[in-house]
């Protein structure tokens, strides 16, 4: 295999894992919000949306993971890095969905008051805060579970599924 077939392969690797994950949580988030503000458990664009935002964010939390000043707590407790790297990630998330709102009222055609007039009549801060919370938690699920691998040396998950010895204490 060549070089750059093992890098990919390698980062392939690296990637599938948090992309499953967040599939996954993002679907299970797109659901419950289609159930409490829809009444209806299936919409293909949210399915849609919700499985490319996992490749997005599976790559993405990948980049982020190198970023020096997320290590800020290494010498804490374990309690601390795995809080503010959630915190981080969900603080980021927050702001791009911001974001997102603004975008559509800014590229709306129909002009800039009846755009936020449309925005304002469909978007609910309860809904925000809902799908906020949803991420947190996925987020801070994931970041446990990653601190953990990383600090037994192996795959937690790995860790979690491997049968144990014969031997071994129940």
């Amino acid at each position: 295999m060549s070089r750059v077939g093992r890098f990919l392969f390698e980062e392939l690797k690296l990637v599938v894992p948090p992309t499953i994950y967040f599939f996954c949580a993002f679907n299970i988030i797109a659901l419950t919000s289609n159930l409490l503000v829809r009444h209806y458990w299936f919409a293909m664009s949210n399915f849609l949306l919700a499985t490319t935002m996992a490749l997005v964010v599976g790559k993405v939390i990948l980049v982020a993971h190198r970023l020096t000043f997320l290590d800020s707590f290494r010498a804490a407790p374990l309690a601390w890095p795995i809080l503010f790297k959630t915190a981080f990630y969900s603080v980021v998330v927050g702001l791009i969905r911001l974001l997102e709102v603004f975008i559509h009222i800014v590229t709306d055609d129909r002009g800039f008051h009846v755009a936020v007039r449309a925005v304002l009549d469909v978007f609910t801060w309860q809904h925000f805060a809902m799908v906020q919370i949803w991420l947190f938690l996925t987020f801070l699920v994931y970041v446990t579970v990653r601190e953990l691998s990383a600090l037994s040396g192996k795959s937690f998950l790995a860790l979690l599924f491997q049968p144990r010895p014969a031997g071994a204490i129940p």
